[in-house]
């Protein structure tokens, strides 16, 4: 079993990491930085879906298509008014979380299959809406020129400050899920992962957590959508097929599911390999696709579990009002001594009313 490294050597690590991070656009040349911007894009992408998928147990194939919604809602108002930076990336990111929350309103009933197929769904419509409407998103040829803007002054247009920007924003969404995944409603996420009628019967709302998930998610993705144009400055509905939903869950199930840093390691594999490796371009979904069955039947914590950065695996679930991790067999377990406890009282009672 692979150990995971102390407390305070996790963050020194963080930290040097930080530091590296920070100094890269000194010590590359621009197209690494690129492609390290592209990489910090797709880790806030698949930080939303992460909590969608790895903390509430809710696959979802059509997460691009709020990947577009952040995108275009961005575009179309850096094209089209002069409106703050900041107050775009509110609408783009609060536009997404809506229409998070309408899919996932349709959780509330289905799940598992059904609410892959509805999602699947979600998404392909979105890519022949985008096609279709011309005018709005500029068709196949999409939406080229949107510029960087500025922030409170800041100009984002050369490379280097748009990979700092892109790299902050990487770092408060990090937190924001690490805080997240450890608050009351992170181990509701978990628990209703795990066992929705355990879940429910420690007082979980479940149907208001999926939905509210959904929309946590779907905001997150839309925000990775600003940061997508903000680096491109360019948006077209390639960008946004199934195929791009498929690839994120991979990047989610190859970092390790439910777990802080996941999202980064699996976007640093999948992307950093995609970009170097274009020679490979035509095997990589059966690359990756090996890749992650080896994972989920070696380490299903996935990379964050293989180098010891987490040890939170995708059975382990702390309900509200336990103080521990437990695992599915354990939670079961505990239910079902309740379970016997309230029936023997029961039988008690019976006998002495007799």
């Amino acid at each position: 079993m692979l150990q995971v490294l102390p407390k305070k050597l996790l963050w020194a690590l963080g930290a040097a990491a930080l530091v590296v991070a920070v100094l890269l656009p000194r010590m590359v040349e621009p197209y690494t930085v690129r492609v390290a911007a592209l990489i910090l894009v797709f880790t806030v992408f698949a930080t939303g879906l992460n909590i969608i998928l790895g903390f509430t147990g809710l696959l979802s194939f059509g997460h691009a298509a709020f990947f577009g919604v952040g995108a275009y809602v961005t575009a179309r108002l850096l094209l089209d008014t002069g409106m703050p930076l900041l107050l775009v990336m509110v609408c783009a990111t609060v536009g997404a979380g809506v229409v998070g929350l309408l899919v996932g309103l349709t959780s509330w009933r289905s799940g598992g299959d059904y609410l892959a197929l509805v999602t699947l769904g979600v998404g392909q419509i979105f890519y022949l809406f985008l096609i279709n409407e011309k005018e709005l998103t500029g068709g196949a040829t999409g939406l080229p020129g949107v510029p960087a803007g500025n922030f409170f002054g800041w100009d984002l247009a050369p490379l280097e400050n748009t990979y700092t920007f892109i790299l902050a924003v990487a770092v408060l969404v990090t937190i924001f899920a690490w805080v997240l995944g450890r608050s009351y409603f992170g181990r509701a996420m978990l628990a209703v992962r795990e066992d929705e009628i355990i879940a429910r019967a420690h007082g979980i709302n479940v149907p208001l957590t999926k939905v509210l998930s959904f929309g946590i998610g779907s905001a997150i993705a839309g925000l990775a959508g600003v940061l997508q144009v903000l680096l491109l400055g360019f948006v077209g509905p390639a960008t946004f097929k199934v195929d791009q939903s498929i690839l994120v869950v991979e990047i989610v199930l190859i970092g390790g599911m439910a777990t802080t840093i996941g999202p980064l390691l699996g976007s640093a594999l999948v992307i950093g390999s995609t970009e170097y490796l274009r020679a490979l371009a035509d095997y990589r979904s059966a690359v990756f696709g090996v890749l992650m069955l080896v994972i989920l039947l070696w380490r299903p914590g996935g990379l964050a579990q293989i180098f010891g950065l987490s040890s939170r695996t995708p059975n382990a679930v702390r309900l509200p009002f336990v103080g521990k991790y437990l695992t599915r067999r354990a939670v079961a377990a505990r239910a079902r001594k309740i379970g016997d406890g309230n029936a023997e009282d029961t039988r008690e009672k019976e006998e002495v009313g007799r």
